[in-house]
């Protein structure tokens, strides 16, 4: 069987990363959070490539077909899945790994015990993946990163959002898993994202999940580039919202909800908080989906593109 990952970092250069951050893409990722952040990441710290894993063992082509290009009678080119590991260094100078790429379909098993076997040998103390997940909250409050992780006892306070689910698996999800049976103290964050909006960019989200990886990391990553991308987006979106007076009306229903939840529960949890005469989450999504469709083929100064 061909290996799994290929290294191609020059051996004998030493390397000290204490933290891996992931992020896998086919998961679940409201507003693209995750994907933004690690592409800030990639397009603002320096990077050096150490291994690249198989996509072909690891990827069904069928269900993720490669986007290929057809010019003029024939085929040009190809864009193919790809899953690596880079070596980053943080504002002030710091080692970390970023495992980024399309989230594998086969050999869950032999993937999470290589990226273990890669982070052990490396000497990482702590993981870190990230990622969004559509709430029902406005766009207007700051973004919330629940985090979760394999130490319990080493998390700051928070708001409880879940109690005990089952819910499909994720490979973020399941190396968060491995990575904690290995000794690492091994952490998810899941910025929550407006569930009206969860199908476009929300660049708030990703700086969000950046200030909760430094928060809990103590990493200097940079936020600038998503921070004012998130100003842009946050005057698109009340732009297009008050173009409807239902659409506003529903979104100042999330508000209040919101808001109120907070007052209750004192920022610890939200077990008990009121509950509003809001309609149903599928009931607002439909209305803004709807509304969202509508503006699909504005300029270039709306949401769709």
């Amino acid at each position: 069987m061909r290996p799994l990952y290929t290294v191609e970092h020059p051996a004998g250069e030493p390397v000290s990363p204490r933290v891996l951050l992931h992020h896998f893409e086919g998961a679940m990722d409201a507003g693209h959070a995750g994907s933004l952040a690690v592409e800030q990441l990639v397009m603002t710290l320096p990077h050096t490539r150490l291994a690249t894993f198989d996509v072909d063992s690891l990827i069904d082509y069928r269900a993720r077909r490669p986007v290929m290009t057809f010019d003029h009678n024939t085929y040009s080119e190809v864009s193919m899945p790809e899953l690596v590991l880079d070596l980053l260094q943080d504002d002030e100078g710091e080692d970390l790994l970023l495992l980024h790429g399309a989230e594998p379909d086969y050999r869950w098993q032999e993937f999470t015990a290589a990226v273990t076997h890669l982070a052990v040998s490396m000497g990482v103390s702590q993981a870190v993946g990230i990622g969004g997940i559509p709430m029902a909250i406005p766009h207007t409050r700051p973004t919330y990163v629940h985090v979760h992780g394999s130490q319990p006892d080493r998390l700051n306070p928070q708001a409880e959002v879940f109690g005990r689910v089952e819910l499909p698996g994720s490979m973020g999800a399941f190396l968060e898993l491995r990575l904690g049976e290995a000794g690492i103290d091994s952490r998810g964050l899941s910025a929550s994202i407006p569930h009206y909006i969860a199908r476009d960019d929300f660049p708030q989200g990703a700086a969000a999940l950046l200030r909760a990886v430094a928060d809990n990391t103590g990493l200097a990553l940079p936020l600038g580039d998503l921070e004012a991308a998130a100003n842009i987006n946050r005057a698109e979106i009340d732009a297009e919202a008050a173009q409807q007076p239902e659409v506003s009306a529903v979104v100042s229903a999330l508000e209040a909800q919101y808001d109120a939840m907070l007052q209750q529960t004192e920022g610890l949890s939200f077990e008990g908080a009121p509950t509003l005469d809001l309609p149903s989450a599928d009931e607002i999504g439909a209305r803004l989906e709807a509304f969202l469709e509508a503006n699909e083929n504005t300029s270039g100064d709306g949401l769709q593109k």
